[in-house]
């Protein structure tokens, strides 16, 4: 008997983690229009919620899906906005372009356009437009069996925590560097040496270089700060083979108004995975990543 229900359990088990494979089909034609994607296995934990006179057990978390190693890079946005402009569909052209009005002032002004930040994370990306990419590539790579969507706010942290439970940042623990002090991820690498109070407000001192030394060598760091994003595969990966969830750019979820992660210019704590970016218009502090599920 026993050896009938762990055979039952583990076909369910089989079942559920072969669902979320694609054929090679639907591989090829993600990589060449977005790029990889990675399984993430059934995420849900338990918490307990303490209140006055009692304890609440309650469980969070998501089933099965898929998402993409990066953020959406500048070269795969572009290749949609071709597409929608080709197929004439003017009206959700316009609503997905990229407002350049807003980015940085002292950004490189061929940023969206030039090869060479083609893998580079797509800001300038209003809520609507990243639903309506997501849309369109639903319909070149779904098949009928695919959706591809923004993750949920739960989704996107289960996935940025990499399996570790809690865990601050993505490549878990509480720091944002490894111990020789190199940085783990594209934030603001700044300490309270380099911050003064100025006319009543925190100011933060510019300053040349980071220089890091350890057993090998002596590594310099670029400017404290930084004016874009850097390539999407910096660093290292999470757990899930996910890359830059905290820092390079905040991401975008499903819930409107709301991105995660923190971004080029958000200091250490601001990176953390629960860290939010309130926003109601394209950033270019803010991107976004998709995840895929198999339609029901």
């Amino acid at each position: 008997m026993k050896k009938s229900v762990l055979t039952i359990l583990l076909i369910a088990a089989v079942t559920a983690i072969w669902a979320q494979k694609p054929d090679r089909k639907t591989v090829k034609l993600e990589k060449r229009l977005v790029g990889t994607f990675e399984e993430i296995p059934d995420t849900h934990y338990t918490i307990e919620v303490h209140r006055k006179d009692t304890t609440e057990t309650i469980t969070r978390g998501a089933e099965p899906f898929r998402m993409l190693q990066t953020e959406v890079t500048i070269a795969s946005y572009n290749r949609f906005l071709e597409d929608l402009k080709a197929q004439g569909r003017m009206a959700e052209y316009e609503k997905a372009q990229i407002d350049t009005s807003r980015a940085m002032p002292d950004i490189a002004p061929f940023y969206f356009t030039h090869p060479a930040y083609e893998q580079y994370p797509v800001t300038c990306v209003s809520h609507e437009g990243a639903i309506l990419f997501c849309r369109w590539l639903t319909e070149k790579v779904g098949g009928g069996e695919w959706e591809y969507t923004l993750p949920t706010e739960e989704e996107w942290k289960c996935a940025a925590r990499g399996g570790k439970w809690p865990a601050q940042y993505s490549m878990g623990g509480p720091l944002t560097t490894n111990n020789n002090g190199v940085p783990l991820y594209t934030y603001l690498h700044v300490d309270d040496s380099h911050i003064t109070m100025q006319d009543g407000h925190l100011v933060v001192i510019e300053f040349k270089e980071i220089v890091v030394k350890d057993s090998l060598m002596e590594k310099k760091f670029p400017l404290y700060r930084y004016k874009h994003p850097t390539h999407v595969y910096s660093h290292h990966p999470n757990l899930y083979g996910l890359y830059n969830m905290c820092g390079n750019v905040a991401e975008m979820v499903y819930e409107c108004g709301v991105a995660f992660g923190g971004s080029f210019l958000d200091p250490g704590y601001d990176i953390r995975i629960n860290s939010e970016k309130r926003y109601d218009a394209p950033s270019p502090l803010i991107g976004f990543r998709v995840i895929a599920r198999r339609k029901k």
